[in-house]
C-alpha cells in the first residue's frame, strides 16, 4: 500500500513525514506548482510525481491535502487522470465528509486531526499530540483505526453527519478562543493597558489554565467566581461590562455553571443561576465583590 500527496502545503509535508518516520510507506508528492511538490519530496526523502497519472499508477492510496474549496475540483481532475477503481481517497478536512468521493469508484476517508499545523518544517514532531478523526467506507475504516493507532496516533471513528458538527467544536476550541482572549484584552485596554500590554499580561493566566484542563481535566482545573458561588463578583462583572462583552460574559457563564455543578454536586447555585438565567443586571449598581 503506497501513499500519496495531492498538496504539498503544511497538512501535506507534516502527515507525509510523520508517516515516513513511523515506517508507512510514503511514495511522494504531486503539486500544481511542482517546485512545492520538489521541496516536499526532498525533505520527506520521496519521489516527485510530474502528473496526476503517475501519481495514480504508483499509489493505492491518495491523500488531498488541499483547502476545502479545492476537494470536488480535484476529486474531478483525478477522475479524468485516471481509474479511481479500488483506490484509497482521503481527505483531511474538518467540515467535510467522505460523501465526496461518492460515484469515483474509490474507498472514501475524511482523516481529519484535531491539531493546528502551522509550520510545515516541525509540527510532524509534535503531531502525536494530536487527535485524529475518522470517518468514511466500512471496508477500510478499522485499518485506518489500527494504522493510525500503531503510529501512535489516538483516533476514533465517527459519522459523516457527525462532521459539521464535530468541526463547530474543535472551531470553538480553537479558533473562537481567539475571540474570547480579544475580548480580555480589550477590558484590560478599558484599564490602561496597551494592546501588546493586554496581550502580555494575560499570556500566563491563559497557558496555566490550558495546561491544567489538558493535565487535570475540565472540572478540575475550574475556579472563579461561578465555580465558588460568588453572586456578589459576577454581578459586579455584569455591570461594568458593555453589551458585547457581557452577552459573552453570560453565555459562558452559563456553560462553566454547568461544570461546576458537576464538580460540586452538594453546592447551591440557585442565585448563581438566577443571574444568568433570569436577571437582567444593568450598569451603575454596586455590588460586593470577590478574587478571581
Amino acid at each position: 500500500m503506497k501513499i500519496g500527496f495531492y498538496g504539498a502545503g503544511r497538512v501535506g509535508c507534516t502527515l507525509g513525514r510523520y508517516f515516513k518516520d513511523h515506517g508507512l510507506p510514503v511514495a511522494g508528492y504531486y503539486n500544481r506548482t511542482k517546485e512545492r511538490a520538489e521541496e516536499a519530496a526532498r525533505w520527506t526523502g520521496t519521489l516527485c510525481f510530474e502528473t496526476l497519472s503517475s501519481l495514480l499508477d504508483v499509489c493505492d492510496v491518495v491523500f488531498l491535502t488541499v483547502s476545502d474549496q479545492a476537494i470536488a475540483p480535484v476529486v474531478t481532475e483525478l477522475q479524468r487522470s485516471g481509474s479511481l477503481e479500488g483506490k484509497l481517497l482521503c481527505h483531511c478536512s474538518g467540515a467535510l465528509s467522505s460523501e465526496v468521493f461518492n460515484g469515483t469508484g474509490a474507498y472514501g476517508y475524511s482523516i481529519h486531526p484535531l491539531y493546528a499545523i502551522s509550520d510545515r518544517n516541525t509540527a510532524y514532531q509534535t503531531l502525536d499530540r494530536a487527535f485524529f478523526t475518522v470517518e468514511g467506507a466500512s471496508e477500510y475504516l478499522e485499518m485506518w483505526l489500527n494504522l493510525l493507532s500503531e503510529t501512535g496516533l489516538r483516533c476514533k471513528a465517527i459519522r459523516a453527519d457527525e462532521k459539521v458538527r464535530y468541526h463547530a467544536s474543535a472551531v470553538m476550541a480553537s479558533n473562537l478562543v481567539c475571540g474570547l482572549y480579544e475580548t480580555a484584552a480589550k477590558e484590560l485596554s478599558a484599564c490602561g493597558f496597551t494592546e501588546e500590554e493586554a496581550e502580555e499580561a494575560l499570556a500566563g493566566l491563559f497557558l496555566d489554565n490550558a495546561k491544567g484542563i489538558a493535565g487535570k481535566g475540565l472540572a478540575a482545573q475550574l475556579t472563579g467566581p461561578v465555580e465558588r458561588g460568588d453572586s456578589g463578583t459576577v454581578e459586579k462583572h455584569l455591570k461594568v461590562l458593555d453589551e458585547e462583552s457581557r452577552e459573552i460574559y453570560m453565555a459562558l457563564s452559563r456553560k462553566v455553571l454547568q461544570v461546576a455543578e458537576r464538580k460540586n454536586p452538594e453546592r447551591d447555585y440557585g442565585e448563581i443561576r438566577s443571574i444568568l438565567y433570569d436577571r437582567k443586571t444593568t450598569k451603575g449598581e454596586d455590588t460586593e465583590g470577590g478574587t478571581i
